[in-house]
């Protein structure tokens, strides 16, 4: 597979959540049952392995941190599997600064990551190589893959607390109840709160490296009140609606704050990549509401107002995006990091009888987990 060169010239604000803690624990543990009997999606899990697991790139440690996030589904492209998590999980070591080398094809894998593994290498660790990824910036997804090493990742691609999934995917929708499976805060639940999200997203160059910004569209909201349903070490974990039964994918989840997190939406990602998730039929068949606030008519609509005005919800002081929601009817979103009095003013009531509001969603970053390199 081709794969297209990082471009260097993004700079601007963000940083990783940088924890500190005694990342080595969990170096050979197989996993255990932690929250009152749930599995341990930190540990180093028994082989074949589950995914919604702790994993990343061998090589993302610089600057004294080992970053890692993780391991989020399984897909193929008929010939091949791949495991399949985010740009800045697989290969967002982007230049040769802190540790002398950057993300490159071929890449080992591993589980558990190192960020539980005291930022420590072990060949055993290893699942898969990198084979492909999606440029910052050139094509609007945060999404790499890596080809499965043969007997390391179960074939069927079930994941950890999910179970095995749908080989179809279903479309986002407002108010749509799903559920991820990730490193950090495990099996957790939450709903759809915008659709066509525009907004900017931080990251760093390299593991506690220099900041900078990209920006996206299109892309999916969902509640994240007090980082519960997604938190740093997350990146990379499969949205899925939230069914007990082969459910369908509907995004990949890779940024977020404390308030809202963000994925691309799934079809974008396969359809770069040329693969389809690997699962069996579907439970369930549901379709977008015709009727009500949700409705796909008034939605479109809506969507349609917000993208004519663009440029105008972005002025509002403090804004690093615009959304669709829904209230009492289909209603605009500025994002902003805080709703000061400045970007109150500036604001619009309204736009061609569409309402606007401010929404405080602090700063949005990719949501890898760093940890300090035990020496």
């Amino acid at each position: 597979m081709h794969v297209r060169p990082f471009v260097r010239s993004l700079f601007a604000m963000s940083s990783i959540a940088l924890l500190f803690g005694s990342a080595g624990s969990a170096q050979h543990s197989t996993a255990k049952p932690v929250r009152g009997g749930a599995p341990d999606h930190k540990a180093h899990q028994a082989r074949p392995i589950q995914l919604g697991v702790s994993g990343g790139n061998v090589g993302d440690l610089a600057n004294g941190y080992c970053c890692s996030g993780t391991l989020g589904a399984l897909v193929t492209d008929g010939r091949n599997q791949f495991i399949l998590s985010n740009t800045h999980v697989f290969a967002g070591d982007t230049v040769a600064g802190g540790n002398g080398k950057s993300a490159a094809i071929g890449d080992e894998i591993n589980q558990a990551g190192l960020i539980d593994v005291g930022c420590r290498y072990n060949k055993d660790d290893v699942v898969a190589n990198l084979s492909e990824w999606a440029d910052f910036g050139a094509h609007n997804i945060d999404a790499a893959i890596a080809k499965v090493q043969a007997g390391d990742v179960r074939s069927d691609g079930a994941i950890l607390e999910i179970g095995t999934i749908a080989n179809t995917t279903v479309a986002a929708s407002i108010g749509q109840a799903v559920k991820k499976s990730g490193r950090t805060t495990g099996l957790t639940a939450s709903a759809i709160s915008g659709l066509n999200a525009t907004l900017s997203v931080g990251y760093t160059d390299e593991c506690a490296g220099n900041s900078f910004t990209v920006s996206y569209t299109g892309q999916i909201l969902i509640d994240n009140r007090g980082s519960r349903f997604l938190n740093s070490g997350d990146s990379g974990s499969l949205m899925v609606e939230n069914t007990a039964v082969n459910p369908r994918a509907v995004g990949l989840l890779y940024a977020g704050s404390s308030s809202i997190a963000v994925a691309n939406p799934i079809d974008d990602v396969l359809n770069f990549f040329k693969v389809q998730m690997v699962g069996g039929t579907a439970s369930a068949a549901g379709t977008a509401a015709e009727t009500g606030p949700a409705s796909t008519k008034g939605l479109a609509a809506a969507i349609a107002v917000q993208e004519r005005h663009g440029r105008e919800l972005l002025s509002v002081p403090g804004a690093i995006g615009h959304a669709v929601g829904v209230g009492n009817s289909p209603v605009i979103k500025i994002l902003v990091q805080e709703i000061t009095p400045r970007a109150q003013s500036a604001a619009p009531r309204q736009l061609e009888g569409v309402p606007v509001i401010l929404e405080e969603v602090g700063e949005v970053k990719g949501m890898p987990f760093c940890s300090k390199r035990i020496r």
